[in-house]
């Protein structure tokens, strides 16, 4: 039988004055050992809430009560989280004083005997009380027996922090949109006034924000923009200073002034390394979302007075909601195999790109899709609630989405992944992705973002044993594209028919990939603009052995999360990854002359040269944005001297791509010390190898002319005193 909602039950004769009975139930085991067990049951099969929809299941957690204390005192109760269950498809009984719901439990983990669940709601008209009497049986007629009370018309409870800088303290801090407010909208969109809380409330979550918002003094004048490694430390210091236990309904929302990268407009970040670490609780319990982003520069207080006001407002909404969605668990629609969800989780343009500009928001009824709400509602705990599984797990697929993927036919994109083919054992795996233009009339447009943590590339990888895994970054942005244009396929000639990207994947969500020496398969899938789904090639690399002892002690020094943070994070100066950086650099000094030392050195070089800025609290309890670590340009040269030396000495091709970009940045570095001779020279020396290796001539006439900006004497310089020039350069 299915839902019902209160038109439906009136034909029946059933709505007087009751109420809908979906919504939360708590209680005690009454048999066969009363207390001694506790169950939080989800009851989902009417409506319970306006603009909300039934999914029709029941689901619920089972806990292990434990009592202690002194006799004649007050006793303790604490409770242990045991497993998950659902119910898929229920059998649901309309009575005039009840309801019975029944049907085959699924639990989600685990081995257990075939077991059903019945569960009777009456009410009570006088109280409006709701209990419900739920009984389970196994296939051997044992009865496990609950009395629960209902407690919320929801399903679950979250409590939300929100910060804010000081930088865009004022004006509007949390959104607020009336639903009706942009003419783009569906017609048939009920009108009400949307926040963050009435869009999860309208999910089956109530969200209760924290009325009182820490402020960051971010107004130095130093400071123009946040980097992930400064996100990740001010998370580390947010939740190391309010702690409590993980896995936890909580979540942390910064509202920041701007991103490093500016088409960045929020993002979540995954891993606390100090309290866990990437793949390890606690996960998915922060954002960001960047005020200063052009989506944002119409936004105002009170009720918007333009349409170009109004779309600020709807879009600061779903910034919000977007990005609190993935610290419940939800990848993006397209990475489920859902381009044209009209859901939370959806983009806007990427939508627009498939079905015709402006029919997402024509279309979307500001929630999130059916799947999703399962998930939200009735989704294994330990994969909804913050710091519990990694993210991306809740997609309770037995095969990563899109992995066996296969292309028939023409394409008009070709996508292929190249690197080198063999990695030393701890070495970082860099890929490159490459697109092409194989239309010989035709321009092609491409998004630029080809880092896996914007979406528009998913990458696999087979390990040795056979598994298949999906590459998640510890990071997630909603950012606009980049978009370029790729020029028609010229035969025999190679140009602005393609772009390249290089991507790190040795750590992510899930920590390390490539911690085992063997034959590692990677297969990526461009997601394009409109409807591009291009498989890649199967690229097939090998992880060494460790060659001698004091390798294979250091592994395990070298395969942590905070390691794997510092170099996720290129070089991240944070004080609670500074043992991890130190242990970096020995590593690299230690392997000097291997490609394992190279690609350390690259890493924290690119840290130690930029400015590092942390929250500390002053005087007064104020927090205060500051640069505890100075841009060091020195420092990033020397530990960049041995992975140009190595890079210029190893003429395989697939390493063109590295050795520019280690030159490019040392060419910055020397800048910065006042040297622009040192920089012209590096980039003239990288121009002429590059030729000599076979890379595209426009990539080299690129190279050129940067060599001769840089020697030109009107390039801005610092003023610094020049570093002295070393031997062997």
């Amino acid at each position: 039988m299915f839902a019902m909602d209160d038109a439906d039950k009136s034909q029946l004769g059933l709505v007087s004055t009751m109420q809908p009975v979906s919504g939360r139930f708590e209680g005690e085991m009454t048999l066969p050992h009363p207390g001694r067990s506790f169950l939080d049951l989800r009851v989902d099969v009417d409506i319970s809430t306006p603009n909300s929809l039934s999914m029709n299941r029941i689901s619920g957690d089972f806990y292990q009560i434990f009592r202690s204390g002194l006799p004649g005192q007050p006793q303790n109760i604490s409770r242990t989280f045991i497993e998950s269950w659902i119910v898929d498809l229920p059998v649901i009984e309309w009575h005039s004083s009840h309801v019975v719901i029944s049907g085959e439990v699924r639990y989600w983990s685990g081995t257990h005997a075939k077991t059903t669940v019945s569960v009777q709601i009456e009410w009570n008209v006088a109280q409006q009380a709701k209990l419900a009497a739920v009984t389970f049986t196994d296939s051997d007629g044992l009865q496990r027996g609950y009395t629960c009370r209902k407690t919320a018309d929801v399903f679950r409870a979250l409590e939300m922090e929100i910060d804010v800088c000081q930088s865009v303290s004022n004006g509007l801090l949390l959104p607020l949109y009336h639903s009706h407010g942009h003419p783009d909208r569906p017609a048939d969109l009920p009108e009400r006034a949307l926040t963050i809380e009435r869009a999860y409330h309208e999910a089956g979550v109530a969200v209760s924000i924290d009325p009182s918002h820490t402020v960051i003094d971010d107004t130095a004048a130093a400071f123009q923009s946040w980097t992930p490694a400064e996100l990740h430390d001010a998370m580390e210091t947010h939740f190391s200073r309010f702690g409590g236990t993980w896995p936890s309904w909580a979540m942390w929302g910064l509202m920041a002034g701007a991103f490093e990268r500016p088409t960045v407009g929020g993002i979540m970040f995954d891993a606390a390394a100090a309290l866990g670490g990437a793949g390890q609780a606690p996960e998915r319990q922060g954002f960001a979302v960047f005020r200063k982003h052009s989506w944002f520069q119409d936004l105002v207080e009170g009720e918007p007075q333009t349409q170009e006001q109004a779309w600020a407002a709807r879009h600061f909404l779903y910034t919000w909601v977007h990005e609190a969605g993935h610290a419940f668990n939800h990848l993006h629609s397209w990475d489920k195999g859902r381009p044209d969800s009209l859901s939370w989780m959806n983009y806007d343009w990427r939508y627009d790109q498939r079905n015709g500009a402006d029919t997402f928001w024509k279309r979307f009824p500001f929630r999130f899709d059916d799947d999703e709400l399962i998930h939200i509602r009735h989704g294994n705990r330990a994969s909804v609630i913050m710091g519990g599984d990694p993210w991306s797990s809740g997609s309770h697929m037995d095969a990563p989405n899109l992995s066996m993927a296969q292309l028939e036919g023409s394409q008009p994109v070709e996508f292929i992944i190249r690197s080198k083919r063999y990695f030393e054992f701890m070495d970082s795996v860099i890929i490159e992705l490459r697109l092409r233009n194989l239309l010989a009339e035709g321009q092609i447009r491409i998004d630029q973002q080809l880092a896996p943590e914007f979406g528009a590339v998913v990458i696999y990888i087979q390990k040795p044993d056979g598994r298949v895994l999906k590459y998640e970054p510890v990071m997630c942005a909603l950012a606009t594209p980049e978009l370029s244009t790729l020029a028609p396929l010229v035969k025999d000639k190679e140009g602005p028919d393609r772009y390249s990207r290089e991507v790190f994947i040795s750590y992510g969500a899930n920590g390390f990939y490539f911690d085992q020496p063997g034959d590692y398969k990677i297969r990526a899938i461009y997601q394009g603009l409109g409807d591009v789904l291009i498989p890649s090639n199967r690229h097939t690399i090998r992880i060494g052995v460790p060659i001698d002892n004091e390798l294979d002690r250091l592994a395990q020094d070298y395969f942590s999360d905070a390691v794997g943070l510092t170099l996720y994070l290129q070089g991240s100066r944070s004080l609670y990854l500074e043992s991890s950086f130190a242990f970096l650099r020995d590593l690299a000094d230690r392997r000097k002359g291997t490609m394992l030392a190279a690609n350390i050195g690259i890493a924290l070089a690119h840290g130690a040269a930029k400015p590092f800025h942390r929250i500390e609290q002053e005087s007064g309890q104020k927090n205060k944005l500051k640069q505890t670590i100075a841009p060091n340009p020195e420092l990033a040269l020397d530990l960049t001297d041995p992975a140009l030396a190595t890079l210029r000495q190893n003429k395989d091709k697939a390493l063109n791509l590295a050795y520019a970009r280690v030159v490019r940045r040392r060419a910055e570095y020397h800048k910065a010390c006042g040297d622009n001779d040192l920089a012209g020279q590096e980039l003239t020396t990288l121009a002429r190898d590059l030729s000599g290796r076979g890379a595209n001539p426009n990539v080299v006439k690129n190279y050129e002319a940067l060599a001769s900006s840089a020697f030109d004497p009107k390039s801005p310089s610092t003023g610094r005193t020049p570093r002295k020039r070393r031997s062997g350069r």
